[in-house]
């Protein structure tokens, strides 16, 4: 007990004296103020009489070092430290947020912590602050796993204004509410390595030495994110190198929806593996690499060329001939590498679900494949090897 204070326990609470003077503690906020410790816990001693009669029943009782709530129906919760500053500069108890529902969660992601309200939650991050999230915003957040999802912790408060438009800013990204629209979702691009890290990607990476993103903001955007993240000896994924790209005309396919024929010129949605490459001269690629002739051919008849190399002197659409697309003034084929949509080792291939899914030069919007600028393809080429993986879509639906 510190010096200078004083205890005495009765049948239901006790009394004690101290620097606030002397106050009584029992019933349910008595019981968890001994289970924290009493005044040697981190409430510390009490600063005045428990407070009954509050909207809905319920009681609060401040102490040195925050207060404690008994809620009815929820129990009784301490509220502290930096979200308790926070909870009280945005009205406490009388403010938006409500009563706490919960006790304060710590060791979350980074070390930080989070506690539940009745309308929402406030987090604390070393480096993010203390912020709250709640509403539409603050619903969307948590159904996409909250701090541990892609977007990392709250660092600014939700900010609207008179149309009805709201935004909130994270670590990785930003929400916004648009009135008759609903949520929008945004990421950053230093968000991908870490959301391998915490398991906020839908797809998997497979344990792959290497894996790569290709991520447009929305649909139908064509521009992508392209970022290469490479596994630490810890386990840990950490970014390589990043550059924009491009994806098919129509943008993305939704996830599970097959691209269809190439004319449609959809780039698939979902995590692919590489294992070959193809081009006029291997690049130094440690991937199976095949040099390519006039009689290159990709096969897009219904045929049992389907979605996979073959050779031939004739060019019938919707075949690809690869040696035209790999010589003509755009060079799109002069280097490639096959993304393994469609096909083995990753899936059978179906009939017509999609055919020629590759990594291409030529940055410009495809018919379907990835397209980098020369230079960004031939340092993908060079690092990669077979097994790495390729995860491609859009951000809300390829990141939690």
């Amino acid at each position: 007990m510190p010096a200078g204070t004083c205890t005495q326990h009765f049948q239901r609470g006790l009394i004690y004296y101290g620097p606030a003077g002397t106050w009584q503690i029992w019933g349910a906020i008595g019981g968890m103020f001994d289970a924290l410790g009493g005044s040697s816990g981190y409430l510390g001693y009490p600063k005045g009489a428990e407070q009954c009669g509050l909207p809905g029943g319920a009681c609060v009782q401040q102490f040195q070092r925050g207060a404690a709530y008994f809620v009815p129906g929820a129990g009784t919760f301490p509220v502290w430290g930096a979200i308790n500053a926070r909870y009280e500069a945005l009205g406490g108890s009388r403010g938006y947020l409500g009563y706490p529902v919960s006790g304060e969660q710590c060791a979350l992601r980074d070390g930080g912590c989070s506690q539940a309200f009745q309308r929402g939650r406030i987090y604390y991050a070393a480096g993010a602050g203390t912020q709250a999230v709640w509403g539409g915003l603050g619903q969307f957040y948590v159904l996409r796993g909250g701090q541990s999802g892609a977007l990392g912790y709250p660092v600014t408060a939700e900010a609207c204004d008179s149309s009805g438009f709201c935004s909130q800013s994270f670590q990785f990204g930003v929400l916004e509410w648009i009135s008759g629209f609903g949520v929008r979702y945004r990421l950053v691009s230093e968000a991908y390595c870490p959301a391998l890290n915490v398991g906020a990607v839908k797809f998997p990476g497979g344990g792959a030495e290497r894996v790569s993103f290709a991520v447009a903001e929305d649909y139908p955007s064509t521009r992508v994110t392209f970022i290469t993240c490479v596994r630490q000896a810890n386990g840990s994924y950490a970014k390589e190198w990043g550059a924009l790209g491009s994806a098919g005309e129509s943008g993305f396919a939704r996830p599970g929806v097959a691209t269809g024929p190439t004319w449609q010129k959809y780039s698939p949605t979902g995590s692919f593996s590489v294992t070959e490459a193809f081009g006029l001269g291997n690049p130094g690629t440690a991937l199976s690499y095949r040099t390519l002739n006039p009689f290159s051919r990709w096969g897009g008849q219904l045929n049992g060329n389907y979605n996979g190399y073959f050779e031939s002197s004739s060019s019938v659409f919707p075949d690809e001939n690869m040696w035209y697309y790999a010589t003509r003034p755009s060079h799109d084929y002069r280097q490639g590498v096959v993304i393994n949509y469609n096909r083995p080792p990753d899936s059978p291939i179906v009939m017509n679900a999609g055919f020629a899914i590759f990594l291409h030069g030529n940055n410009l919007p495809t018919w379907g494949c990835i397209a980098l600028n020369d230079g960004d393809l031939l340092q993908y080429m060079r690092t990669a090897h077979t097994g790495d993986r390729f995860i491609m879509g859009v951000a809300y639906d390829v990141f939690n």
